[in-house]
C-alpha cells in the first residue's frame, strides 16, 4: 500500500500545496511510493494555484480504512472450465498458490478451485474399477499431458468420456476385454506390442497410446487411418503414461461453484467478518461491474496492512482523514502549534 500525505479536512491551499510538495521530497529521497492526497475537494483559490503551476491536483481520498480492493492481490491466475488438470496445477504450482479462482469467458468468476479438490479428482476411489479409468477429455488434451505427439489423429478436440485400458495382457484376453466396451469411448494404452496394436486398431477403438517413445509400423499406421484410429506417442513408459493421461481430465468437476467473492469497496473490517465464517480457501474480490479484480486469502483479510499516513498542516486526529485511528502515523509535520 502506499504512504499517504495529507493536509487536513475541508482542504485549503496550504493543506493541499503542503502535502503535494512534501510527497514529492519524500520520493526524491527514497520514498517511492509516497502519495499526496487530500480528504475534501480543493477549492477556487486552490484550484486557481495548481493550474497556474501547472500541478495535477491530489488524490481525494474521504476515508482511509481499507477496503478490499486495496489488499487484494491483483496480480493472479485463473483457470477456467475445459481446463485440464495438469494445467490447473501447473500453474498453481509456478505461483505457489494453493487455491485460484475459476472465471467465465468474460472474467465472472463462477466457482474456485483448490489443490485438494484437484487431488481428489485425480486419486478418486469410485468403488468403481471402470469408472476408476474413466476421464473426461480429449485426445488434444492427452497429447499435450504427455508431451507427446500423434502419429495420425482424428478429432483431437472431441471432448468425451473415455475408458483407460493398458494392454498388459495376453491377445486374446486383452482382445475379449476390449470388446465389453464401447469402442468410441476406449483408449488402449501399450508399448511395443504389435499383437495387442492390430486388434485395438481393428476393434476402431478411440485412441492407441503408444509408449516407450516407439512409433507405430507403417502397416498398423495405414490400417489405423483406414478404420478412423487416432495413434498417440508418447515418451514415458507405461505406467507414466497412464498416470499423466488421468491429469489430462477437465477440471470441472472438481470446481467448488458455491463461491463467497467479496465486492472491490467492501471495507476489510466488514469482509473480515465473512470470511472468518467461511471455510472457502481463497476470496475472490470482484469490482462494481462483475469482474474479477484480485484474490484475498483469508490471512489478508484477518489480518491485513495497516494503511501508512504522513500529516500536514495540522497536529490534531480530529482534522484527521476519518479512519486515521486505524492507520499508522510516520510523521507530522505543522506550524500551529
Amino acid at each position: 500500500m502506499s504512504l499517504y500525505v495529507f493536509g487536513h479536512r475541508n482542504p485549503d491551499t496550504d493543506a493541499i500545496c503542503s502535502a503535494i510538495a512534501y510527497a514529492d521530497l519524500l520520493r526524491q529521497t527514497g520514498q517511492s511510493d509516497a502519495v499526496a492526497a487530500c480528504c475534501g475537494a480543493p477549492n477556487k483559490r486552490t484550484e486557481y494555484v495548481l493550474k497556474t503551476a501547472g500541478i495535477a491536483p491530489p488524490k481525494i481520498i474521504m476515508d482511509i480504512r481499507p477496503e478490499t480492493e486495496d489488499i487484494c492481490r491483483k496480480e493472479t491466475i485463473t483457470a477456467s472450465f475445459g481446463d485440464a488438470f495438469f494445467e490447473a496445477y501447473r500453474r498453481m504450482q509456478e505461483w505457489d498458490l494453493r487455491a485460484i479462482p475459476v472465471v467465465d469467458k468474460d472474467n465472472r468468476v463462477v466457482g474456485v478451485l483448490s489443490v485438494l479438490d484437484l487431488m481428489e479428482l485425480l486419486f478418486r476411489d469410485e468403488g468403481d474399477p471402470i469408472k476408476s479409468r474413466t476421464v473426461t477429455t480429449n485426445l488434444k488434451k492427452i497429447t499435450e499431458a504427455l508431451g507427446g505427439s500423434f502419429q495420425h489423429e482424428v478429432d483431437p478436440e472431441q471432448s468425451d468420456e473415455l475408458l483407460v485400458m493398458v494392454g498388459a495382457m495376453s491377445s486374446d484376453g486383452f482382445t475379449a476385454r476390449m470388446q465389453q466396451f464401447d469402442k468410441d469411448r476406449v483408449i488402449v494404452v501399450c508399448g511395443d506390442r504389435p499383437t495387442i496394436q492390430l486388434p485395438a486398431i481393428e476393434q476402431g477403438v478411440r485412441g492407441l497410446v503408444i509408449t516407450g517413445g516407439f512409433d507405430l509400423s507403417p502397416g498398423l499406421i495405414e490400417l489405423a487411418k483406414a478404420r478412423g484410429v487416432s495413434v498417440l506417442l508418447s515418451p514415458f513408459d507405461t505406467v507414466n503414461t497412464t498416470t499423466r493421461i488421468r491429469s489430462s481430465q477437465f477440471i470441472d468437476p472438481a470446481v467448488n461453484r458455491q463461491v463467497v467473492t467479496l465486492p472491490a469497496k467492501m471495507r476489510v473490517s466488514e469482509a473480515r467478518a465473512i470470511v472468518e465464517r467461511s471455510k472457502q480457501p481463497v476470496f475472490p474480490v470482484v469490482g462494481d461491474n462483475g469482474l474479477l479484480a484480485g484474490i484475498s486469502f483469508k490471512s489478508d483479510v484477518i489480518n491485513p496492512p495497516r494503511p501508512r499516513l504522513v500529516l500536514v498542516d495540522h497536529n490534531e486526529l480530529t482534522q484527521a482523514v476519518a479512519g486515521v485511528e486505524e492507520a499508522d502515523v510516520l510523521e507530522v509535520l505543522d506550524h500551529h502549534r
